[in-house]
């Protein structure tokens, strides 16, 4: 994991470590393949087979993790299974009660992601995204098992929500620009910044278009003022930024009259800017009976539907897990800051961006950065790595 040091391992501590490896990597597939494909429009042409692919994989999955977590992860000390088995089973309980089976595989993938290499991860995450993504086009766009169905401004492209689609193509980007950081091409940011172009003109999905802008900005700015974004006041304003816009999402949702914009017009016309989403905010979740533990539905094409995450969490998972989440992410943000992990800071500020449009950030296809969930769960004693990306356990040292 990031901030803890590589570790010399014996023989039978690499072959554990390979086992470790490629049932992890199969996992992310898995999950891959079941929100790439089977979370698609395919649901409402091939139901039976949807329904069996979905069981078969999430079972998998858990199966896959599980076993990483229990058996192949080494803990260094007697606390921390405790605290994946609570961590387990609260996740557990929370998807359950929310009916969003999702919080609890990104737990697990999380925990699972300890003493793993999350570059050979990443790239079995990147090739996998990709792949599910253009499987998905083709279907949609050569047989009727993807049916085009017009939502609001333009087609959904075969996943339900023009949205869906484009949590998809940003998971895509944050995968490919985090694992490719360090030694960003020419083709790199081409490619990038066709896919920003892609997802902003075709699918019109402006939460992703707009996350996927800012981190090829903030990429560029480092590129030519790296000191810009190591030092202190740069680290306290990522740590502030959460809770400024999580503030700002319920003032603006709470002060909003949708019956008489005009009374404020600065609101309304960021209202107009973000899609009237000030609206949406007002009436459905201040227009919501909120209680600790949550469970009211946040996506789909329910009437609780709502596209921010600092408002969806309170309503999915209630008082208690928006806690629980917050001190998770600012913990995570304020230990990368502490070991000066600069560039994960400015994926992890997109992403912050981007949850701000969106609410979905426990979709594995949406969301590479869960597996940063070690640093937060397992931090090292000893010397943290200066590497820019978290790199477990290469070494080794024969016996």
């Amino acid at each position: 994991m990031l901030l803890h040091h590589c570790k010399f391992l014996d023989p039978g501590q690499t072959r554990r470590q390979a086992w470790a490896q490629r049932i992890f990597c199969a996992a992310l597939v898995l999950l891959l393949i079941l929100s790439e494909v089977f979370s698609s429009n395919i649901q409402a042409t091939l139901p039976a087979l949807s329904h069996l692919a979905r069981l078969a994989l999430t079972g998998g999955a858990v199966l896959l993790l599980g076993a990483k977590v229990v058996l192949l992860t080494d803990y260094e000390h007697r606390w921390q299974p405790i605290l994946a088995g609570l961590v387990l089973l609260y996740t557990a309980f929370a998807a359950w009660h929310g009916d969003d089976v999702w919080f609890f595989l990104a737990a697990l993938v999380g925990l699972g992601a300890k003493d793993i290499d999350l570059r050979g991860a990443l790239r079995t995450y990147l090739v996998a995204a990709a792949a599910g993504l253009v499987f998905v086009q083709l279907l949609h766009f050569a047989t009727p098992l993807m049916p085009y169905n017009f939502y609001c401004r333009n087609w959904d492209f075969g996943y339900g929500h023009y949205n869906g689609f484009g949590a998809r193509l940003v998971g895509v980007f944050f995968a490919w620009a985090w694992l490719r950081h360090d030694r960003l091409r020419w083709f790199d940011w081409a490619g990038l910044a066709a896919l920003f172009v892609f997802t902003y003109k075709v699918p019109g999905s402006r939460g992703a278009a707009g996350a996927m802008a800012a981190l090829l900005v903030l990429f560029a700015v480092q590129r030519f003022v790296p000191r810009l974004f190591d030092n202190r006041i740069w680290y306290t304003l990522v740590l502030a930024l959460p809770v400024v816009l999580a503030a700002f999402s319920h003032y603006a949702g709470y002060v909003y009259n949708p019956e008489w914009p005009y009374e404020r017009m600065a609101l309304l016309l960021l209202s107009i800017f973000l899609s009237g989403r000030f609206e949406i905010w007002h009436n459905v979740f201040w227009g919501s009976k909120l209680s600790w533990l949550g469970g009211l539905p946040t996506d789909g094409d329910e009437h609780s539907a709502i596209d921010n995450t600092f408002l969806a969490i309170p309503m999915n998972k209630g008082y208690l897990g928006a806690i629980l989440i917050a001190v998770f992410f600012l913990l995570l943000l304020w230990r990368l800051a502490k070991h000066r992990h600069a560039t994960e800071i400015l994926c992890l500020v997109a992403l912050t961006l981007y949850l701000f449009m969106e609410n979905k950030p426990f979709l594995l296809s949406a969301d590479p950065f869960l597996l940063l969930a070690p640093c937060v769960f397992f931090t090292g004693s000893g010397k943290s790595s200066e590497e820019p990306l978290p790199v477990l356990c290469r070494r080794t040292r024969q016996r």
